[in-house]
C-alpha cells in the first residue's frame, strides 16, 4: 500500500518507532563509540535524547504534522544530551521549521524540511566532520530530495534514502579522519551517532512496512551485530577537554549567536548551537565548566546545566576493573590534579546563591564564591547530592571497580553522608563502605590519601574502612574567623551576642565535635588573636605525638595561612606543611577571611 501523505497521526507514530529502535540498542551503540571522544555514552544520549521526544510526543496535540514536529522539536532541545543528541536536536528543528504551519504535508513538502534539517544540523557544529552523523544525515536528506522530484509515495522515497543513509554508514570508516588518521578504521567500526541515526530510520521503515508499533521491537529489523565493539584501549591523556557541558539559553530579545559563539569558542572544542527562536542548547568539551556557565549567563538564564567527566567516561569504557574505587565530595579541597591521578570520582555539593544553583567545583569555583559571597544580601545556602546523583556515580564507577568505598562531609553539618549510605542499597551484589569523616576540607583529604595509600598496599577494602574510621578520630580542624557576620546571618550566633562581641572584639575558634557538629572551642581578641588560639590548639594536639600531618586552608585571603604555616614549622622544621583554598561549603560557616588549620596525629 502506497503513502501519499503524512499527517501528525502517522508521523508521530514513526518517530515514536524510529526512537524506541535507538533506545532498545543504545547499548551497542555505546560499544562502538570513538568519535568524538571515546567515552561510551553515544548510545545512551541518543536514547535520552529521544526519549525526551518520545515523552514529549505521547502527550501533544496529533491533529496537524505541524503540531507533532514542533512537539518533537522543543523535547529534543530540552533533553538533547551529547554530541550526536544535539545535532538530533537540530534535526527535529529543521523538520520542524520547514512544515511550520501544515495540516499535513506531501512528498515535496517533506523533502523541503529534510533539506533544512540537514542544514541546521551542518549550521551548529563549529567545525563540521565528514565520516559522521552529519555525513549520513546529508545523504539521507539527498536521497529524498531525488525521491520526491521522481514522484515516489512515502514509503518509497524513505526505503530509497535509508538505503543511501546505509551506503554512507558503510563509508564513515573510510572518510572520518582525525589528524590524519583513520580513527574509525582502526577501531574496526562505523561511527556511532551515524549507527545511531541509520538505526532510527530503520525503526521508521519498519513501521511503515507493517503499519503498527505493536511487536516490532521482539523482531530483528536492523543492519547491524550486536557482538561488534570498538578496538579501543582506555587513554585518558588523549583528551584534551575533560568535560562534555551543555545548558539551555532562554533567549532573551537582543540575544546573540554569534556573540554567544564567539564568547565561548575558546574554552574547549566540539561545539554545537542551536535552537529554536525562544531557545538556545549549547554543547561543548572544556576543561573548564563553571567559566562557562559563567560566560552564558551574560546571555540569558542557563537552565538544563549538564557536565560529565569523558576521562572517566573513557577509563570505564574500556579501561580495566580495579579492586576497589574510591569516590568522595567536592568538600575535601584535594587537587582536581591529585584527584583526576588517582581515579578518585566526585559527588559535588550544590551551592545557592538566591534563585541561581551551582555544582561546588564544577559550575562555580572557590575564587568565584567567595567573590559572589562578598557582594550577596543573604548568605548562600548549601544541598548534598541526591541519592539519585549517587546512583549514578555509583553506577558509573562500578564499571571500572569491583567494590566502592565512598567518603564523605560530616553528617553533622550535611545530608551527604546519609544519601550516600541509602544510595548503597540500590546495589545490594555489591561491597560500597560509607565513611563518615566527621569532617571536612583537609580532614576529608588526610583520609582520602590514606585510602590512596592503602589501596596501594593491596588492603582489603574492610581494613581501609576500619582505618579510615580510626584516623578519623585522631584528626583536628580549627576555625579562626577574620568577622563574626556570616555567624550572625546564618542564625548560629544571635544578633545581641554577634553586637557584644563585635564590640568587645572577640572573634571565635570553631571546631568540629566527635559528633561532627561546628562548635565554638575558644575565642581570641580580633582575627589574630583567633588565629594564635588556632595555633595554640593545633600545637597542643601535635606534641608528644608521631605520623605529624598539617595542612592550612583559606577562604579568600592567603595571609593568614601564611603566618599560620611559618608558626607551625617553627615548631616543627621538618613537617611539610601545604596550603589551599578552602571549600565554599565550610566558607559559608566563617566567611571572608576565614583560615583554618588540619592536622592528624597518632
Amino acid at each position: 500500500m502506497s503513502i501519499n501523505y503524512l499527517n501528525g497521526y502517522r508521523l508521530k507514530r514513526a518517530i515514536l518507532a524510529g526512537s524506541e529502535s535507538v533506545i532498545l540498542h543504545k547499548d551497542y551503540l555505546n560499544k562502538i563509540n570513538v568519535f568524538p571522544v571515546a567515552d561510551g555514552d553515544t548510545g545512551t544520549n541518543m536514547a535520552l535524547t529521544l526519549k525526551s521526544i518520545a515523552d514529549g510526543l505521547y502527550e501533544c496535540d496529533e491533529s496537524t504534522i505541524d503540531s507533532v514536529v514542533r512537539c518533537a522539536a522543543d523535547s529534543a532541545l530540552t533533553g538533547s544530551r551529547g554530541n550526536s543528541g544535539s545535532i538530533l536536536a537540530q534535526f527535529y528543528q529543521g523538520i520542524s521549521d520547514g512544515l511550520a504551519g501544515r495540516e499535513r504535508a506531501d512528498a515535496k513538502h517533506f523533502a523541503e524540511a529534510a533539506v533544512l534539517a540537514k542544514e541546521y544540523a551542518y549550521e551548529s557544529m563549529m567545525e563540521p566532520k565528514e565520516g559522521t552523523i552529519l555525513t549520513v544525515i546529508r545523504d539521507w536528506s539527498t536521497g529524498i530530495t531525488k525521491s520526491a522530484s521522481a514522484g515516489k509515495d512515502f514509503k518509497a522515497m524513505f526505503a530509497a534514502a535509508l538505503a543511501d543513509a546505509k551506503a554512507a554508514l558503510a563509508r564513515t570508516p573510510e572518510e572520518l579522519k582525525v589528524n590524519g588518521e583513520a580513527i574509525l578504521k582502526k577501531a574496526g567500526v562505523v561511527d556511532s551517532g551515524a549507527q545511531g541515526f541509520v538505526s532510527m530510520l530503520e525503526g521508521i521503515m519498519d513501521f511503515m512496512n507493517k503499519g503498527t508499533l505493536r511487536g516490532y521491537l521482539q523482531k530483528k529489523i536492523f543492519s547491524f551485530s550486536d557482538d561488534k565493539a570498538a578496538n579501543v584501549v582506555a587513554d585518558t591523556d588523549a583528551i584534551t577537554f575533560q568535560y562534555c557541558t551543555e545548558f539551555l539559553l532562554e533567549n532573551g530579545p537582543d540575544f546573540d549567536k554569534k556573540a554567544l559563539r564567539k564568547a565561548i569558542i575558546d574554552y574547549g572544542d566540539s561545539l554545537i548551537i542551536g535552537g529554536s527562536s525562544t531557545k538556545t542548547k549549547v554543547h561543548i568539551h572544556t576543561n573548564e565548566p563553571h567559566k562557562v556557565f559563567e560566560l552564558a549567563e551574560k546571555f540569558g538564564v542557563a537552565s538544563k546545566r549538564k557536565f560529565e567527566d569523558m576521562k572517566a567516561q573513557n577509563e570505564a569504557a574500556f579501561g580495566k576493573k580495579a579492586a576497589i574505587g574510591i569516590i568522595t565530595d567536592s568538600t575535601c579541597d584535594l587537587s582536581d590534579e591529585y584527584l583526576e591521578a588517582n581515579g578518585i570520582r566526585i559527588a559535588p555539593l550544590h551551592v545557592f546563591f538566591g534563585e541561581e544553583e551551582f555544582l561546588d567545583r564544577v559550575t562555580i569555583s572557590p575564587a568565584e564564591f567567595y567573590a559572589r559571597l562578598a557582594t550577596a544580601k543573604s548568605l548562600p545556602k548549601t544541598s548534598q547530592p541526591s541519592t539519585a546523583s549517587f546512583k549514578q556515580v555509583y553506577e558509573d564507577a562500578l564499571r571500572t571497580s569491583e567494590s566502592l568505598i565512598s567518603i564523605h562531609i560530616s553528617s553533622g553539618i550535611s545530608g551527604t553522608y546519609q544519601n550516600a549510605r541509602t544510595s548503597t542499597k540500590f546495589f545490594k551484589d555489591k561491597k560500597i563502605l560509607t565513611i563518615d569523616t566527621k569532617g571536612t576540607s583537609m580532614m576529608m583529604g588526610f583520609i582520602i590519601r590514606e585510602a590512596v595509600k592503602m589501596r596501594e598496599a593491596q588492603k582489603s577494602i574492610e581494613e581501609i574502612a576500619a582505618r579510615l574510621n580510626e584516623m578519623a578520630t585522631k584528626i583536628k580542624i580549627y576555625m579562626s574567623l577574620e568577622t563574626i557576620d556570616n555567624l550572625v546571618r546564618g542564625g548560629r550566633l544571635s544578633a545581641a551576642r554577634g553586637f557584644v562581641a563585635k564590640m568587645l572584639r572577640i572573634n571565635p575558634v570553631l571546631v568540629f565535635d566527635d559528633k561532627g557538629k561546628v562548635v565554638q572551642v575558644a575565642k581570641g581578641m580580633g582575627q589574630r588573636g583567633a588565629l594564635e588560639k588556632a595555633i595554640e590548639l593545633t600545637l597542643e594536639h601535635l606534641k608528644g605525638k608521631t605520623d605529624l600531618r598539617v595542612a592550612v586552608v583559606y577562604a579568600d585571603k592567603t595571609a593568614g595561612a601564611e603566618y599560620a604555616k611559618s608558626r607551625l614549622m617553627a615548631a616543627y622544621p621538618d613537617l611539610k606543611i601545604e596550603i589551599s583554598q578552602i571549600s565554599p561549603v565550610l566558607g559559608t560557616y566563617g566567611g571572608s577571611g576565614t583560615t583554618a588549620i588540619i592536622s592528624f596525629a597518632e
